[in-house]
């Protein structure tokens, strides 16, 4: 017994897995997250009930949106309490699927404020959820990423992108420090210009995170929608540059993946949302772990395609798919 004992000691002591901290990680793009109030100093004219929606300012304004898709949702979405808390229940339960009790750090993108954030926060909090993270940033459209966290929080700023080419402007990439158990990790969040966008703004945007990562020795994780298209990373080699500095999730594991988005246009699936975990940080994927969530409720059974909210049915979650991971502090 008292050798038993001892053996049990030292292999506790020496044994790196017993003595590593694992913290568990999801990047979800929520797809327009808003509130159902008007903010003059954000583009939500969509995201409003049908009953702020009849007048001539607005229905002006609406008509001004070159895309049919976007001008009809200006004009004749009811964006109203009910749908937008049907929305906030999909995306708890969504959370909550993973793990039974959700991710320790979530990460999202597409919410348009710190008010809509904490609702679904407070959906969350029973689960053991702690704290949150929202900065306003200069993005026309008000969408702005976040964290939920069942850790502290510490130290957020906004790292805003300086593209090689002039007149340019996007989403900063938005950084916070998580405490575990007195070890700070960096975990940076990113939304990158979509593929409206040239690609050089994405390559600025990758250039800008490793500059980031470079200044300091801190266990460092940099995930969200990178907006990087399968059809730009087989032509670029976009995510596997990333590899001097960078384990990229879904090419660490994960191969039986189709990706998080689907383009209806092309029929091709990308992954536009992944997790980076900083090399040679004491940080590391377990890699068996790394997987794109899909669950009935967010996507299609038979052709996994992401089942974007519904407001008529109340059905769905996002046209994005979440990544997920584990991750080993040694």
């Amino acid at each position: 017994m008292v050798y038993s004992f001892k053996f049990l000691i030292l292999l506790t002591l020496f044994n790196p897995i017993l003595n590593a901290e694992i913290l568990s990680v999801m990047t979800l793009n929520v797809d327009n997250l808003f509130d159902t109030f008007d903010d003059n100093k954000k583009d939500d004219k969509a995201f409003l009930p049908l009953s702020e929606k009849n007048t001539n300012t607005h229905i002006k304004q609406c008509d001004k949106i070159k895309v049919t898709k976007w001008r009809n949702e200006c004009l004749y979405l009811d964006w109203n309490k009910e749908i937008k808390n049907a929305k906030l229940a999909n995306l708890a339960k969504n959370i909550l699927s993973y793990k039974q009790n959700g991710a320790d750090i979530v990460a999202l993108q597409e919410v348009e404020n710190i008010q809509i954030l904490n609702e679904l926060f407070l959906l969350l909090k029973p689960y053991g959820y702690k704290n949150i993270s929202l900065l306003e940033s200069k993005d026309r459209r008000g969408i702005d990423t976040a964290f939920i966290s069942k850790y502290e929080i510490r130290n957020p700023k906004l790292h805003y992108i300086k593209f090689s080419k002039k007149n340019r402007n996007s989403r900063p990439i938005f950084e916070v420090d998580i405490v575990l158990k007195n070890n700070v990790i960096k975990f940076y969040n990113l939304h990158l210009p979509s593929n409206f966008y040239p690609v050089d703004m994405r390559i600025d945007s990758l250039n800008a995170l490793n500059a980031l990562i470079q200044q300091h020795n801190y266990p460092s994780v940099a995930l969200g929608d990178f907006n990087i298209s399968s059809k730009d990373d087989n032509r670029l080699n976009l995510y596997k540059n990333q590899e001097s500095q960078w384990y990229v999730g879904h090419r660490e594991y994960c191969q039986e993946c189709k990706g998080t988005y689907f383009y209806n246009g092309d029929k091709t699936w990308s992954y536009l949302d992944t997790i980076l975990v900083a090399k040679n940080r004491n940080l590391n994927f377990i890699n068996t772990s790394i997987n794109v969530w899909r669950t009935p409720f967010n996507s299609n059974i038979k052709s996994g395609k992401p089942m974007d909210f519904n407001p008529i049915t109340k059905k769905g979650v996002s046209d994005h798919l979440a990544m997920v991971a584990e991750l080993e502090l040694n």
